[in-house]
């Protein structure tokens, strides 16, 4: 009935939104706050979870967002490859304060985004979440001290 490339095209396409929203769903959320702010996270901690991000995602609620959690402090670089939504990330330290603010461009690979110290969580949100709470450099991160980098 249907030609055999429309068949593999329909096939691969089920498999993409399937495990899109498997591996959406998979996360873990908490509720955190950056200072007295409260934001609906989906945490990563692990490797293969960090590298996808918020990748091929369309939408994201207004205090929501994706935590970046890192088992050491290190220098951290992230960019926007295959990131559709215009987003701000703060990094923090070891003393969950933030270090570093940046808005980054949707879909795009030349430009990085580095922070300026060593940190250990990286939280991504809508872009102008940060500002528009007033929220600057030495902000305060508060989460549960179960939440920690999967080893």
């Amino acid at each position: 009935m249907f030609p055999f490339r429309f068949k593999i095209f329909l096939s691969l396409s089920l498999t993409f939104v399937i495990s899109h929203n498997v591996f959406a769903a998979d996360l873990e959320k908490i509720t955190i706050y950056v200072d007295e702010y409260p934001l609906l996270v989906e945490v990563v901690n692990t490797p293969q979870d960090r590298a996808k991000g918020l990748m091929y995602r369309k939408s994201m609620g207004e205090n929501e967002g994706m935590l970046f959690v890192f088992s050491e402090p290190n220098y951290l670089s992230f960019w926007m490859k295959n990131t559709f939504l215009p987003l701000s990330i703060a990094y923090f330290n070891r003393d969950r304060r933030i270090t570093d603010i940046h808005d980054m461009k949707p879909n795009q690979t030349k430009e990085l985004y580095h922070s300026s110290e060593k940190v250990l969580f990286a939280l991504e949100v809508n872009q102008g979440w940060f500002a528009k709470r007033k929220i600057g450099k030495f902000g305060v991160l508060k989460l549960p001290d179960r939440v920690k980098a999967a080893q």
